[in-house]
């Protein structure tokens, strides 16, 4: 079982570090597929986000000058707040599980639309799907 949870670990590490997505896409999803509820799959993603799993990435994005400091500590000063009210939310079940999962399934899909309409059919990185 270890094993699962290195690889939910690297893909969803991969995914973070290349295009910043990994934690609520891959690991939460993953995690409860493997049997963890979601309040365990959330405690994952918060613990392994503390500073071990983000430092590496974030000094290369700082290396390489992509680290804006005044964005950075608002959208930080936001997601402490939001974090809370979110743990205070679903570890109290103010709202049942099943509307966590369903606006889950829902932000998932209608981002997965967005990204896929702007920077696929659309967008610069448009894949060429006629060879």
């Amino acid at each position: 079982m270890e094993i699962y949870y290195v690889l939910i670990g690297l893909l969803s590490g991969i995914f973070t570090g290349s295009i910043g997505v990994g934690s609520g896409v891959l690991m939460i999803p993953f995690l409860t597929y493997l049997g963890m509820t979601l309040s365990q799959s959330v405690a994952v993603s918060l613990v392994i986000q503390l500073i071990p799993q983000s430092f590496f990435g974030a000094y290369e994005y700082y290396k390489a000058g992509d680290v804006k400091w005044i964005p950075v500590l608002f959208v930080l000063i936001g997601s402490a707040v939001g974090i809370y009210l979110g743990s205070i939310i679903n570890v109290r079940n103010l709202i049942d599980k099943k509307y966590l999962y369903l606006s889950l399934s829902i932000i998932l899909f209608f981002s997965s639309i967005y990204i896929f309409i702007k920077h696929v059919w659309r967008g610069s990185t448009k894949l060429n799907l006629t060879n």
